[in-house]
């Protein structure tokens, strides 16, 4: 083919023809000689196109290298990379493979026309040793180690009283009993070291003994419990929280393991402590997920809604992760917020001690000191439930004080 005359302008055919072969990675002088044109003319539309890209943003020259259907290939890629590194991250940080070991019961096949049933009892944030001083807060609460002892043995009893009245249509198998963190005060704040009635020792003392009682109680009343322990933020041993060791590393743990050696030798009551921060609990095949609610990816309240916008997002949280693990949870039981609530398949705890000096703080809502009762049904899953109140219902009485008769006398 005969080359271009020199001068002729080329044609915008062949200059568009020019700059889709220099673009595609031809060697100017190559797509010259096949368009038979002169090579000075290569190289200046190249100049042109180098000059121009050099104007131009990174984004904009990808657009032009690259079409939709790129980048919807790419993007494909990409989410499948992604899920291979979720996956792998789930593997490292033992969510698959992790052991659960629960009792047969909870686990055995119906045993005829009367559907199964397990009574649960969620016990969170006992905050055991914290004193609560009514004078700074206006009379509207008070806590103390007594207080606490009275509160935990009014929500044992309510349970062996209100259970069997829910399982007369059931064949109940036992009680699930979570202990779901923050049974200790603990020392992570100044001000607590210096207002706690008890050591953080003598704090784990106490729970042992207590919950020891009532789970006693619970054997006698129902024949089985199933205990469930996770760690709450109160009960770490230290100062700031950690990734590592945070079960290993807490009170909560301790008083746990403590628990268990009372009952070492009673095969009606089963244990389940591990390492991890969660628990997965089968029950009457529902996947039953338990967290202190402090390890949910949120942070706390604000404005009117307070605490359960965190406490639904942080839940959905739980559901999606759980769910790329295979295992979507049927019921997520945590505390934290110390706010008793019930959005969808969430059981979120109230507290032993109740309203605080640091409630009080944020102008929180009054609530009373609050335990969650409830039963999971084989066919119904979440049947019954029912908030504990650990107190009974009263009007805190006006802080006593001194004025003058005239200005406290009625016109």
């Amino acid at each position: 083919m005969s080359k271009q005359p020199r001068g002729v302008r080329l044609s915008a055919a062949q200059e568009d023809e020019l700059r889709r072969r220099i673009g595609a990675g031809e060697k100017p002088y190559a797509a010259a000689r096949a368009m038979g044109i002169g090579e000075r003319s290569a190289r200046r539309i190249r100049n042109a196109m180098l000059a121009q890209a050099a104007e131009k943003p990174p984004e904009a020259q990808r657009r032009e290298q690259h079409d939709a259907a790129f980048y919807r290939r790419r993007s494909l890629s990409l989410a499948r990379d992604l899920a291979k590194v979720e996956l792998l991250a789930e593997h490292l940080a033992g969510m698959r493979g992790q052991t659960v070991q629960p009792p047969a019961w909870l686990l055995a096949a119906s045993s005829g026309k009367r559907s199964r049933s397990v009574i649960g009892l969620l016990l969170s944030d006992v905050h055991a040793g914290e004193v609560v001083s009514a004078d700074e807060i206006l009379g509207l609460n008070a806590f103390d180690v007594e207080i606490c002892r009275r509160r935990l043995r009014r929500l044992f009893a309510a349970a062996c009283e209100i259970g069997p009245r829910w399982t007369v249509d059931c064949d109940n198998q036992g009680v699930l009993l979570t202990l779901g963190g923050d049974l200790v005060s603990g020392d992570i704040h100044e001000e607590l070291r210096i207002t706690n009635g008890l050591t953080a020792h003598e704090q784990v003392r106490f729970v042992v003994e207590e919950v020891t009682a009532g789970i006693r109680h619970l054997r006698e009343t129902f024949g089985r419990v199933h205990v469930v322990s996770v760690p709450g933020n109160h009960g770490r041993v230290t100062v700031k929280p950690t990734a590592k060791l945070y079960a290993r590393a807490s009170y909560d743990t301790l008083a746990a393991s403590m628990i268990a050696d009372r009952f070492e030798d009673d095969k009606r009551v089963t244990f389940q402590i591990g390492a991890s921060r969660d628990a997965v609990v089968p029950v009457l095949g529902h996947t039953v997920f338990v967290n202190h609610g402090d390890g949910m990816g949120t942070g706390g309240g604000q404005g009117f809604i307070g605490p359960l916008a965190p406490i639904v997002r942080g839940t959905k949280k739980v559901e999606a992760q759980q769910a790329r693990a295979g295992r979507r949870p049927d019921l997520i039981l945590h505390g934290h917020y110390h706010t008793s609530a019930n959005p969808g398949n969430v059981l979120s705890n109230g507290s032993v001690p109740g309203y605080t000096e640091y409630g009080n703080g944020l102008r929180a809502s009054l609530e009373p000191p609050m335990q969650w009762l409830f039963l999971l049904h084989e066919r119904w899953k979440l049947r019954e439930r029912v908030e504990i109140q650990l107190d009974e219902p009263a009007i805190p009485p006006l802080p006593r004080v001194r004025i003058p008769a005239e200005m406290g006398r009625a016109a």
